[in-house]
């Protein structure tokens, strides 16, 4: 049997999506564990977590060496849990007898400044800054007017905010669309910036109107994951949409989902064209591309702003998305999106020679 291990957090962190994926393991000659970076000890590297038991279906309490190969669905927040466990992660993907699933990105940072450097991919990513001071933010500022800031870590929409200028002053919003702070002088901003820039590293973009006529924001997010055969398959796309004057589209923060065939044909025909090429190239290029930039990865969200004139903006990509727009819009892809893991492992597993 193959040791898989599904790795979070906390010890109850997806625990929905765990057990269908381990429910199938069997068929698959796979053994599934849960666990938690903290839950490993440093002395004898075992792990005390949880093992799928196919009999009783369930799972049951079991200290067992570190699996073969890893399936990493940590998210990293501000707090003491997640900053004890990055490094463990980070340890457990420089070793040379584990094989993770995929690997991540260093940051949305690390992301913009290669995506930027390939000739197609560039026209489609705003303008982005490493944002350091109050001159950097005021500098887009006066040119756009209004700014997203978002955390250069950052994951699930948490942690942004939109930086408008409302005749003198500046006006501070946070995720619900309500106004946290307004700013008349430098040093107030350079006093939240300092906040900010306490828990986090982030980055500033032009905040594009992606918005419906209901004053929704929305994006399109596509879903893709890596094959039995480790090749991309796309799983399936669809349109989020945000309550009414919120900030971003996120299906964890309320959003709800539409199907992208009917959005799309609702488009004019001259934007559906731009529109149509833009997704075209994105989605044909990207995934592949930030392989050969960052190593190995087994799935993608890749999220799209799109305009009222049809322009097309790679707004966020995320090496851990979640699954909820497929399994909602296509419940018949269930199975398919639960065992997709499992399959890439066997891959994997025929690859490294794990068994």
């Amino acid at each position: 049997m193959i040791s898989f291990g599904f790795v979070t957090i906390y010890d109850q962190q997806e625990i929905d999506y765990s057990t269908e994926m381990a429910k199938r393991a069997e068929r698959y000659g796979i053994t599934v564990y849960r666990f938690t970076p903290l839950d490993i000890d440093p002395l004898t590297e075992k792990a005390r977590g949880k093992k799928f038991h196919a009999a009783t279906q369930s799972w049951i309490e079991s200290v067992f060496d570190i699996p073969a190969i890893l399936y990493d669905r940590c998210f990293y927040r501000a707090d003491e849990r997640s900053k004890k466990s990055k490094p463990i992660m980070q340890w457990l993907k420089q070793r040379p007898d584990i094989t993770f699933l995929g690997y991540g990105f260093p940051s949305k940072w690390d992301l913009y400044k290669r995506i930027i450097d390939h000739p197609l991919l560039s026209y489609y990513v705003p303008k982005t800054v490493l944002l350091r001071s109050p001159t950097d933010l005021l500098h887009m500022i006066r040119k756009e007017k209004s700014v997203i800031c978002k955390p250069a870590h950052g994951s699930q929409g948490k942690g942004i905010y939109v930086v408008k200028q409302v005749e003198n002053h500046l006006h501070i919003l946070d995720t619900s669309g309500q106004t946290i702070a307004a700013i008349k002088r430098k040093i107030d901003l350079q006093h939240w910036l300092e906040a900010l820039l306490h828990r986090s590293s982030y980055l500033i973009q032009p905040f594009f109107p992606l918005k419906t006529k209901q004053n929704e924001p929305f994006d399109v997010r596509f879903f893709f994951q890596k094959n039995e055969h480790g090749t991309w398959s796309e799983r399936g796309r669809g349109v989020r949409v945000g309550p009414p004057g919120t900030i971003i589209a996120n299906v964890s923060a309320g959003a709800s989902i539409f199907d992208f065939s009917e959005w799309f044909s609702q488009i004019p025909s001259p934007q559906r064209l731009f529109i149509a090429d833009g997704i075209e190239t994105i989605t044909n290029v990207l995934p592949s591309y930030l392989e050969e930039q960052f190593g190995p990865l087994f799935e993608l969200g890749i999220d799209l702003g799109i305009t009222e004139e049809g322009a097309v903006w790679l707004i966020d990509i995320n090496s851990k998305p979640g699954r909820k727009m497929i399994t909602t819009l296509s419940p018949e892809k269930r199975d398919t999106i639960y065992e997709a893991p499992l399959r890439y492992c066997l891959f994997l597993a025929n690859e490294v020679n794990v068994r």
